[in-house]
């Protein structure tokens, strides 16, 4: 059992690591959204989801272990969880603190990574109004208003102040 847990501890170690630096690269990401340079942004676009696939295999790893904790301690292995866990490692503080610690930590991490995330969706969501205005206004300074577009031939009626008129006609 105890290779078990060292097992569990070992893959929530290195996923709070792959999200620090998951983290660490969207922060990077919001200066490159302000600058609009879109090959940095497609770099930086690349290395997060290059660490969202790692964080992916580790989470199968952690997913792994749990099942295989719930086997041992005959518990349902599609509902168990860290929490769980750690409540059940009471009488096992060796592996109890560093499972709180790393949950704790964790917990903190994807609520930083939520708030960059949030903050980078709205500036990309303001860049890309930024350039719709940009293009619409670039097109529209491109026609002449229809308005413009009258000449002495197209004009069919009479002028203001010409001879006939609707109301000038005898009855």
């Amino acid at each position: 059992m105890a290779s078990i847990i060292e097992n569990l501890i070992d893959a929530l170690n290195e996923e709070s690591a792959l999200y620090e630096s998951l983290t660490q690269v969207s922060i990077e990401k919001t200066p490159v959204i302000v600058a609009n340079d879109l090959e940095r942004l497609r770099q930086v676009n690349a290395r997060e989801q290059q660490l969202v696939d790692e964080i992916t295999a580790v989470s199968h790893r952690r997913n792994k272990a749990l099942n295989e904790i719930a086997t041992v301690l005959g518990k349902d292995a599609k509902t168990i969880t860290v929490s769980e866990v750690i409540k059940l490692m009471e009488k096992q503080p060796e592996f109890q603190h560093p499972l709180i610690a790393l949950k704790d930590k964790m917990i903190k991490q994807v609520e930083e990574l939520g708030r960059v995330s949030v903050h980078n969706q709205e500036l990309l969501s303001q860049s890309l109004e930024m350039t719709e205005y940009s293009i619409n206004l670039i097109q529209s300074m491109s026609q002449a208003p229809e308005t413009a577009n009258y000449s002495r031939g197209s004009y069919s009626g009479t002028t203001l102040g010409g001879n006939r008129s609707s109301f000038d006609a005898k009855q």
